[in-house]
């Protein structure tokens, strides 16, 4: 008779917890598969990370019922209104209306977390080809279109969308799509990018961790991967193992999933001073996936089908070359620069004997000096929306400023790179704020170039207590201001209330 131990939850093979038996977890084979083959054993690291990742989500979910209570007694108040809301699904919208917000998403789409192929969506909405998209993208895709029109809209019409995809989205790993994954992902960074510039940060942080949660489950950080254990590596670990690509393209979506979702995670996580979901630099979540490419590339110049890939964020940050100059790649890699940048800087800062921490801090300022001149300047000729390049390069820079700052009081050279970041992000401003393309930004400028005003602020509080010429401190004050008229033309709630907080501090120096 055979005796089995005692074993902790999920640790049967993957056999016994398909067939619903006791499993004593021995290896190679245990003692009810003894006919079987060798036993899988879901990978318990990996495992503990997404456990970890839907704590999180658990924790950000009762907040959000928390702000959400507080709306509803607020809002009970108010005077009753005569739209109704429906089940969640995807609601009639007049063709009219429906095309005219498509056309304001797709139009922007980049500049808002959108990865998958523009023409293959827009033909699968107007039933041209391909299934029509789930009623959670669609109904994000209507919200963001409403969103980013033009014209002046009542506040009640992008209400109801914002409900009918916040609806849609909770069960749209439910829906019977085969897309639904993917299509699931993109619409929680559809919606973490809508509340993030909505100055939401709760909901956004939710929307942008689930998106996390969803591309490690799903093995995307494992695409194209040179290990040799690839076939067990995915069948015992991920939880939303994705079906092989139907072609180039649709490896390409997968591929700009995962890095949309990290550099959307990165950023937003390190200015709330906390890690990212996604923890690149750890052994359990290597990410082997590919550098992105803009979409078209992948149908161009498709991957050999032997290539393989391996250490690409360890290799990049160890200062091996690279030959992918994407932008997309360099958006990622500047979002990569900035988390480790905050991070190393404020270890140094925090012990600034260690050996260690001086060697990683002179590692990342040598990759950050190469790389800032690599980036091709900002080109209207360019397929890349403009906005996009401006944040990406604004991004860059912000990355040698949250190195050094910690040390601008102590150090001169730090103190000089803090400037002449900051002064590289204003030059942008003032040379490329004012264009037709920039009648809508990327929300992650907004701290940014707030970031950028405080670095002027400071440095004109220092070089009056030097006792400096009038005309370098005119100077600085000049510089702030001409990123606070950007801001001010950029009127997003999360615009605007860093907007509130430079003036605050700039009326609050001697200076002013």
């Amino acid at each position: 008779m055979s005796t089995y131990t005692t074993l902790q939850k999920g640790a049967a093979c993957m056999n016994c917890r398909r067939r619903k038996i006791r499993c004593d977890g021995q290896k190679p084979k245990c003692s009810s598969c003894q006919w079987e083959e060798d036993c899988e054993y879901k990978d318990t690291r990996a495992s503990t990370q997404l456990h970890s990742l839907e704590d999180h989500i658990s924790v950000l979910e009762a907040r959000i019922h928390e702000l959400e209570s507080e709306f509803r007694s607020n809002a009970s108040n108010a005077p009753p209104s005569n739209v109704q809301l429906s089940a969640p699904g995807i609601e009639y919208i007049p063709p009219i209306l429906s095309n005219m917000l498509m056309h304001n998403f797709i139009h922007k789409s980049c500049s808002i977390g959108f990865f998958l192929h523009k023409i293959r969506f827009k033909n699968s909405v107007l039933n041209f080809g391909g299934e029509t998209p789930t009623s959670a993208l669609l109904n994000t895709s209507y919200l963001w279109g409403m969103h980013l029109s033009s014209s002046a809209n009542p506040p009640e019409q992008e209400a109801i969308l914002l409900s009918r995809a916040l609806q849609s989205s909770t069960h749209a790993l439910s829906e019977n799509h085969p897309q639904k994954i993917i299509q699931c992902i993109q619409s929680k960074v559809l919606l973490a990018t809508y509340f993030y510039r909505a100055n939401r940060t709760v909901e956004g942080r939710y929307h942008a961790t689930a998106a996390a949660s969803l591309v490690l489950s799903s093995g995307m950080h494992k695409i194209r991967t040179s290990s040799h254990d690839v076939s067990r590596y995915h069948i015992a670990a991920f939880l939303n193992p994705l079906a092989p690509p139907s072609d180039a393209i649709e490896e390409g979506e997968r591929i700009n999933a995962f890095w949309t979702v990290l550099t959307l995670d990165a950023f937003w996580n390190t200015i709330n001073g906390i890690p990212s979901s996604i923890p690149y630099t750890s052994p359990m979540a290597r990410v082997d996936v590919p550098w992105p490419r803009m979409l078209e590339e992948y149908a161009r110049t498709p991957f050999d089908p032997q290539f393989r890939s391996s250490h690409t964020i360890e290799r990049f940050l160890s200062g091996v070359p690279d030959s992918n100059n994407s932008p997309r790649a360099i958006f990622a890699k500047a979002a990569i620069l900035f988390e480790r940048a905050t991070f190393i800087g404020l270890e140094l800062k925090n012990n600034r004997a260690s050996q260690q921490s001086q060697a990683s801090f002179s590692s990342l300022d040598t990759l950050i000096q190469r790389f800032i001149p690599s980036i091709l300047p900002l080109d209207r000729t360019s397929e890349t929306p403009l906005n996009y390049q401006l944040c990406m390069h604004s991004l860059a820079h912000a990355a040698d400023i949250q190195l050094h700052i910690s040390f601008t009081s102590q150090s001169t050279t730090s103190r000089t790179r803090v400037l002449r970041a900051a002064k590289a992000i204003a030059d942008l401003i003032v040379t490329w704020s004012h264009v037709p393309e920039m009648e809508f930004v990327d929300p992650m400028l907004a701290v940014l170039w707030a970031m950028t005003c405080k670095i002027f602020i400071d440095e004109s509080v220092r070089l009056q207590a030097m006792g400096s010429l009038l005309y370098a401190r005119n100077e600085v004050r000049a510089s702030c201001e001409r990123v606070m008229a950007a801001m001010e033309g950029q009127p997003f709630p999360l615009m605007k209330h860093q907007l509130v907080l430079v003036r605050r501090a700039f009326a609050n120096t001697a200076y002013s």
